[in-house]
């Protein structure tokens, strides 16, 4: 807490001279040309649900939105870039090349700004629409990035991007900031960054780690970062960047909704059991109610949340708790409500859908896995093999259909458990690591060759 208020005096001080820079220029964004598309959706939220052992009702939260491939809004874009003496030429090199290759997947309703930083600040161009004249400035102005000596300063860059908001005369529908370094402290700064682009509607800021060879201290850089910097995304190797920013403005493009709440309200009689939710983050309010909120929601890319509500009563019988959707139209300030509600004798004869299961032992089986191998010990060895073993014991009790579906995970928990038994002073690879990348790699595919 004393360096996160150090940290934040800084920031103020730095504000009265970066804002007087700022203030006494004339406005230098340009508007671009001005898309409308309305689309209304009602009742998106899909529910699955039903018994879990008899005595736990799991239900699964689903964005449910139809196809509207034509949908596309327009963003404005800030980037950080640190070339700062932490930065290698052949790194700096992809870097420009990734650029490149988000300008060519922008729109001319899209704005884009890069400011580059060290101890100094530089502001590469203003925010400018991607028209076919001002991508051939983007590329020359990329073209001219260099390396430079210095310290990486998150807190200038992030105050000359903030006074570049504050500027503008127009603004798009969705507003993002990146942040692009490979300083391995930028997740000390997240309060003060939260604190100084608060204010901001419809935002998204984000942070790519560009690390290389060093997964264990990425896994915990990821840990401490991922609360408030929106999610630090951890680039192991730099080739995919272009992909990865590529993909993330694809999900800003198709944003439809803001400020979504999920609230799950129970009655006294059954208490949510907490610690049976997976795949999700969620605000705990009380016993008897949590909260699910996403700030922009976008069209096809969003995750399904997994709940349980608890221990359920066998002679318990009617509504047994409710599920409140609220939300607001990314060009309207109108809030919706409605309400879905959840009783004892759900439809499919009292059987939820065997792929929210899957779903579920597959989420778990990244958490067991990170688990037994963050608290790996040579000395404690048959602490870290208990904890795989009882995830198989879990999934051995499990119907043979499901069963059939995780087959996949529970073959790397027996690999990953004759390793331990084989050699106990070896410290193993989380395998789920390299599942995971394949399919993020698969995913981002299509944006290689822009």
């Amino acid at each position: 807490m004393i360096q996160q208020n150090k940290n934040y005096l800084k920031l103020t001080s730095l504000n009265n001279d970066i804002q007087q820079q700022n203030l006494q220029r004339i406005h230098d964004d340009e508007i671009p040309e001005k898309y409308r598309s309305t689309y209304k959706f009602n009742d998106f939220i899909d529910i699955n649900y039903g018994y879990q052992d008899n005595n736990q009702l799991l239900f699964e939260i689903k964005k449910n939105f139809p196809k509207q491939s034509d949908f596309q809004i327009g963003v404005d874009l800030i980037y950080l870039i640190d070339i700062s003496q932490s930065l290698n030429d052949e790194t700096l090199e992809k870097i420009k090349s990734a650029l490149k290759c988000l300008v060519n997947s922008l729109s001319d309703r899209d704005r884009l700004s890069i400011i580059l930083y060290n101890n100094k600040v530089d502001k590469l161009f203003p925010l400018i629409p991607l028209n076919q004249k001002n991508k051939q400035i983007i590329f020359e102005k990329i073209e001219q990035i260099i390396n430079k000596k210095g310290n990486s300063n998150i807190l200038n860059a992030a105050q000359v991007a903030n006074q570049c908001l504050k500027l503008r005369q127009f603004k798009n529908e969705v507003t993002s900031i990146n942040i692009i370094s490979q300083d391995q402290s930028l997740g000390k700064y997240c309060y003060e960054l939260e604190q100084l682009f608060q204010k901001e509607k419809q935002f998204k800021l984000k942070a790519y780690l560009l690390l290389q060879q060093n997964k264990f201290q990425s896994c915990q850089i990821k840990k401490r970062g991922n609360e408030k910097l929106g999610k630090i995304q951890i680039v192991k190797n730099v080739d995919y960047l272009s992909s990865y920013l590529c993909f993330e403005v694809t999900k800003l493009q198709q944003t439809v909704i803001r400020d979504l709440l999920i609230t799950i309200k129970t009655n006294k009689n059954n208490p949510i059991k907490i610690s049976e939710c997976e795949g999700v983050q969620f605000l705990y309010v009380n016993p008897y109610e949590i909260q699910i909120s996403k700030k922009l929601v976008s069209i096809g890319y969003n995750k399904t949340h997994l709940i349980c509500v608890g221990n359920i009563p066998k002679n318990e019988t009617g509504q047994l708790c409710d599920v409140e959707v609220s939300y607001k139209y990314i060009n309207s300030n109108q809030k919706k409500i409605y309400t879905i509600p959840i009783y004892a004798q759900p439809q499919k004869n009292g059987i939820i859908d065997e792929k929210v299961i899957v779903q579920k032992y597959k989420l778990k089986s990244r958490s067991q896995m990170n688990e037994a191998i963050l608290y790996y010990d040579p000395y404690r060895i048959q602490d870290c093999t208990e904890i795989l073993k009882i995830f198989q014991s879990e999934v051995e009790s499990l119907p043979d259909c499901i069963k059939q579906q995780l087959n996949g995970e529970t073959q790397q928990f027996e690999i990953a458990l004759q390793k331990y038994l084989q050699d106990p002073s070896q410290q193993i690879e989380n395998p789920f690591n390299k599942i995971d990348d394949l399919q993020k790699s698969r995913k981002y595919k299509i944006y290689e060759n822009l």
